[in-house]
C-alpha cells in the first residue's frame, strides 16, 4: 500500500503555482492532484478487499463507524464535494489566491486526530461492499473525466471546506485526502477489533 506521508504532500504541493490571473491550475498540480486521487483509490480499494465479512461490519467498542459504515461516509461525502466544485465554478470567478494553504488544508484532512463533525454520517442503508466499491469507483471515474478539461478555472472560484474557504483545487484535494483518512480509520478499526 502506497501512503503519501503529510511532509511529502506539503513539499509536493510548495512547488505548484498559480497560471496567471486564469485560475487554471499548474501542470504539476494537476499531476499532484490526480495521482493523489488514484493512490488514496488504490489503497482503499486495497484494504477493502482484504477484509473479511465480519472485518467489514465490525464497529469498535467505542462507538465509531464500521468499514461498511465507513465506506458509505465516503461515496456520500465525495459525491457532495465534487458538487459543490461543480457549483463553484458556475459562480463568478474571484481573484483571492489560496494556494498557500494547500499543504495546511491536507494536513488537517488527512489528521485523524483532528475530529471533524460531518454533516453527512453514514444511514447503514447501505452495507454491501461490491455495491459501494462500485459506487466509489464510479464517483472517482467521474471526477477523473471532469480534470481531463485543463481550461477549468479551479483557483478563482471558492467554497467550503471543513477548515474554511477553499478553492475549487483545494476541494478536489479534500475528495482525496478524505478518502485518505477514512482508509485510515478503516485500518485503525480493524486493529481495535481483530
Amino acid at each position: 500500500m502506497r501512503k503519501y506521508s503529510l511532509l511529502s504532500l506539503i513539499l509536493a504541493l510548495s512547488f505548484g503555482s498559480l497560471s496567471g490571473q486564469s485560475g487554471k491550475i499548474s501542470k504539476e498540480e494537476r499531476s499532484f492532484l490526480v495521482d493523489y486521487l488514484k493512490v488514496t483509490q488504490e489503497d482503499l480499494i486495497s484494504t477493502l478487499h482484504d477484509l473479511s465479512e465480519t472485518e467489514w461490519l465490525a464497529k469498535p467498542a467505542d462507538g465509531g463507524w464500521s468499514p461498511a459504515e465507513c465506506m458509505e461516509h465516503i461515496v456520500q461525502a465525495e459525491q457532495a464535494v465534487f458538487m459543490q466544485v461543480k457549483k463553484a465554478l458556475k459562480a463568478p470567478a474571484g481573484t483571492d489566491d489560496l494556494s498557500a494553504r494547500d499543504g495546511w488544508l491536507l494536513s488537517k484532512i488527512a489528521d485523524r486526530g483532528n475530529k471533524v463533525k460531518t454533516p453527512l454520517p453514514p444511514t447503514g442503508r447501505e452495507q454491501s461492499k461490491t455495491k459501494l466499491i462500485e459506487a466509489f469507483e464510479v464517483s472517482r471515474s467521474a471526477i477523473y473525466s471532469f480534470l481531463e478539461n485543463k481550461k477549468l478555472p479551479l483557483r478563482s472560484h471558492y467554497g467550503k471546506s471543513p477548515y474554511g474557504k477553499a478553492d475549487a483545487y483545494q476541494l478536489m484535494l479534500v475528495i482525496a485526502g478524505h478518502g485518505m483518512r477514512h482508509t485510515n480509520q478503516i485500518l485503525e478499526t480493524i486493529a481495535i477489533v481483530n
